[in-house]
């Protein structure tokens, strides 16, 4: 048995009253003179003893009805199993209600969000009116880090809606610990209202605090089936005005049921560009291909639908991208242009090729192409070495063909500056190239697949000859990739990323006297596909809810220049932080995006890009703990006061009135108190 007001036993020391009042209760008695006593003699005795009886019997009616009020006041109560800690009389309760997507799962009684509401509630009127309560969400909001009363608490409640934010369990626990440990001179006690998913839950990993009693308010859905778009991608990153291009779309089947023709709709700028439909397993994944044409360049904004009930907001997957008219290529000769190059871009309708003289050149003008080729001039200056430093590790793209002659020592310095290993000597045995790398980027769909759709060259493939070459560095380091490798195994041509950019490194220069290469047919996919794949990529989509950094070309705008984000649909608008790092801009959003959908970026009334926002798909997998696998993992932790409230016949406000009040034993000690003082009344009065 155990005291909510232990102080009160105190009050035990007044049973000496009745005591003291007993022992020195001396009556005096008046003699009353009979003729014969003997007869009186044996009547006194008799009632002497009857007297001390009723006195003893008197005095332990009054003791007992003392010490049961005593204990009425303390409170007494027997502790339900388990429960160790003592009880204060007011209580600080902080409760954890789950609202993110997952929880507008259906059960039979409503949707999981509305149950978990309703159960807040029956969980606060368990307390009494003087307890404080904490309510926390996956929002973590700044006006939920505070206490408030029973009544205040329910409105709160009311007001809670879905939200796109997920957090790990073993965040929100920390969160309720830090806010419970500032009141540790209250009872606390945090509840825990979830579907508990298996994404999100760990109570192995969280650290609940021991000195808090911890509850978990279990709620399943009816059926835990859901179909979502998880991710989609293009085949090819190269996008034309009029050229054909495949969206790839990835689509989930997180249920026990398989599927069969669920239609989907991609549309491109409002307008439909492919429909199909798929059929997919249980618990499985497929792949949705929908081939269509680019009509226009400028931005694009994309969207891919599907049709799915209940959880809808992963049933939706925006994208944007940019479709540029022409592609900027800049050639930087030592004297006249390289006629290989004139000729393969010179005609070109998607490529935009200029020459300039190496001595000549304008630093400014760098940035504004996509693809910079060094073809071979005698010697790079520091400044031009540092210049494209900067314009590689912003994003640029550099094909390097070495000189014929000049100053092979410039070009290591600014490889250098690159992180990248120069040339080391000239080789001049006779060689052919001998393999392609067929794997990469630049050569994946250059040549016919196959009937299992590989790609399979003849043994006596027809592959230009060099006559002479610079030697790299053949050991390929992290980011290093060979595209075209010589019979004696040395590099011909090899790519590596530098910063955001990307080097592509020829051992020869682009002269028929060094190799025949510039006049073989392999020469225009290589130099053409380098071109069209140094266009800047920009991330299809960001997710909601995140610091999301998104990168911008840079201008000559003053720095206190503002940039808007301002969602299509609703015309939300958000002005994030700028920052200006060398020839971009990065806008920071700091989770103002909460909404998923398409959005604008621009300056003043300028249009600077296109971005997509789409939920976090973490809460699209409806998994979850059984009440089982939730036991086992209470039962591996160090904290013992954690139980699960299960469903019952019983109210959830009467189960956690008992478990934390135990049974209380106040209302018995009244009721004995009251026995005993009639148990001393009727001693006094019938007991003569």
């Amino acid at each position: 048995m155990q005291f909510v007001n232990p102080f009160f036993l105190i009050a035990l020391t007044t049973l000496a009253l009745p005591i003291l009042i007993h022992l020195f209760n001396f009556r005096k008695y008046k003699k009353v003179y009979f003729t014969n006593v003997r007869f009186l003699q044996e009547i006194q005795q008799e009632t002497k003893k009857q007297s001390q009886l009723r006195q003893l019997l008197i005095l332990l009616a009054r003791l007992l009805a003392i010490a049961s009020l005593v204990f009425a006041f303390a409170q007494p109560y027997l502790p339900a199993s388990g429960q160790q800690k003592k009880i204060t009389a007011q209580r600080a309760v902080s409760i954890f209600l789950d609202n993110s997507f997952s929880m507008e799962a259906v059960a039979t009684e409503g949707k999981l969000i509305d149950i978990a509401k309703i159960k807040a509630l029956e969980i606060a009127s368990a307390y009494t009116q003087s307890d404080l309560f904490q309510l926390v969400t996956n929002d973590f909001e700044g006006r939920h880090q505070r206490f408030v009363s029973q009544e205040d608490f329910r409105k709160l409640v009311e007001e809670v809606q879905l939200s796109a934010s997920s957090k790990m369990l073993s965040a929100v626990i920390s969160r309720q610990n830090d806010f419970l440990q500032e009141n540790q001179k209250m009872s606390r006690d945090a509840y825990i209202i979830s579907d508990f998913q298996k994404n999100t839950t760990s109570l192995v990993q969280a650290k609940p605090d021991s000195g808090i009693s911890w509850f978990l308010v279990p709620i399943f859905a009816e059926k835990r089936n859901n179909l979502y778009i998880d991710t989609v991608s293009f085949l090819s990153p190269v996008h034309q005005p009029g050229q054909p291009v495949s969206l790839r779309i990835r689509i989930q089947n997180a249920s026990s049921e398989s599927l069969e023709k669920i239609p989907v709709k991609l549309t491109i700028n409002a307008v439909q560009k492919a429909v199909s439909s798929f059929s997919v397993a249980a618990n499985s994944t497929t792949e949705v291909t929908l081939p269509f044409t680019e009509n226009s360049s400028g931005i694009q904004y994309g969207q891919v639908e599907i049709i799915d009930y209940p959880i809808a907001y992963d049933d939706k997957f925006y994208f944007s991208y940019p479709v540029l008219p022409l592609i900027p290529v800049l050639s930087i000769n030592e004297k006249e242009g390289n006629s290989y190059l004139n000729a393969l871009f010179d005609n070109d309708s998607t490529i935009r090729f200029t020459n300039s003289l190496v001595k000549q050149l304008d630093y400014g003008n760098l940035f504004s192409n996509a693809l910079l080729i060094l073809n071979g001039p005698e010697e790079i200056s520091t400044g031009l070495a540092q210049e494209l430093n900067r314009y590689v590790r912003a994003g640029g793209s550099l094909a390097v063909f070495p000189p014929v002659k000049g100053k092979i020592d410039s070009y290591n310095a600014m490889l250098s500056l690159l992180n990248l290993t120069g040339y080391t000597g000239i080789d001049t045995v006779r060689q052919r190239i001998a393999a392609i790398n067929i794997e990469s980027a630049i050569y994946n769909d250059v040549f016919e697949k196959n009937g299992n759709g590989k790609v399979v060259l003849p043994e006596n493939i027809d592959l230009p000859m060099v006559q002479k070459h610079y030697l790299l560095h053949q050991e390929i380091r992290s980011g290093e990739e060979v595209l075209l490798k010589l019979q004696n195994n040395q590099p011909f041509l090899m790519s590596a990323l530098v910063g955001k950019g990307k080097v592509y490194l020829f051992s020869a220069p682009a002269d028929e006297q060094w190799t025949m290469f510039p006049k073989h047919m392999i020469f225009v996919p290589t130099l053409y596909k380098i071109a069209l794949l140094s266009t800047p990529s920009h991330p299809l989509y960001y997710i909601t809810g995140e610091n999301s950094t998104i990168e911008i070309p840079a201008d000559s705008v003053a720095e206190t220049t503002i940039y808007k984000l301002k969602r299509l649909e609703s015309g939300y608008e958000v002005i994030p932080e700028i920052k200006k790092f060398g020839t971009s801009i990065s806008l920071m959003t700091h989770d103002q995006i909460k909404d998923a959908g398409l959005y604008s970026v621009s300056r003043g009334t300028k249009l600077i890009a296109g971005v997509a926002f789409n939920f976090n798909r973490q809460e699209s997998d409806l998994t979850c703990f059984t009440t089982a696998e939730l036991e086992q993992q209470i039962g591996r932790l160090p904290a013992k006061d954690i139980r699960i409230l299960k469903e019952k016949k019983t109210s959830l406000a009467r189960e956690i009135h008992q478990i934390r009040q135990g049974i209380p034993l106040w209302k018995l000690f009244i009721i004995l108190a009251l026995i005993f003082i009639a148990c001393e009344i009727a001693l006094i009065r019938f007991l003569k």
